[in-house]
């Protein structure tokens, strides 16, 4: 067996899967790769102000699919305007950890924002825009992009930081994404 040295470099995933010279010349492009799709994602949240969310990069059309019908959370701390084209829905759950006791909004933010970082992580993963500059305490470390980053994005909070979740607030979610 083939053995070699990896690292933990998401800028190189679209390269490493062969992105660029796979689907997503067949794509079109990264210009184009994940468009008139919405993923949905049930993680810990998103931060609506990452640049990989931004949906003031193209000046082109880029209209929200007719068929998605989800909505945005707004909130003290995820005020109108955190969505837009490219973040077009985004909700939370917590009714069981609220019943159980467990759930301190001011902890947990009783809102889509992202406490955590992995919802916002995974969510750049899968759809986040393509070419943003990833820079860590004044190193770069190249360009990052999302698999499908012409992508539109729906972001269903489930998980918390604090005490994880309850499978009730997933289904809620999902029940919530599929309808």
């Amino acid at each position: 067996m083939l053995d070699f040295s990896v690292r933990t470099a998401t800028t190189y995933t679209p390269e490493f899967l062969g992105l660029p010279e796979g689907a997503w010349v067949q794509d079109g492009g990264p210009q184009c790769a994940g468009q008139g799709v919405v993923v949905g994602l049930i993680d810990t949240g998103i931060d609506p102000n990452h640049p990989s969310f931004a949906d003031d990069l193209t000046t082109d059309n880029y209209p929200v699919p007719a068929h998605y019908s989800g909505n945005c959370e707004v909130t003290s701390d995820f005020p109108s305007g955190s969505c837009n084209r490219k973040l077009v829905g985004a909700r939370h759950f917590a009714a069981s950890a609220i019943t159980r006791g467990v759930f301190n909004a001011s902890q947990d933010l009783a809102s889509p924002s992202d406490s955590d970082g992995h919802g916002t992580h995974t969510a750049s993963i899968a759809a986040g825009n393509h070419g943003i500059p990833v820079i860590v305490a004044g190193h770069h470390f190249g360009n990052a992009s999302g698999m499908a980053p012409r992508a539109h994005i729906a972001v269903y909070k489930a998980l918390y930081k604090g005490f994880g979740g309850f499978a009730a607030d997933v289904v809620a979610a999902i029940d919530q994404q599929l309808y």
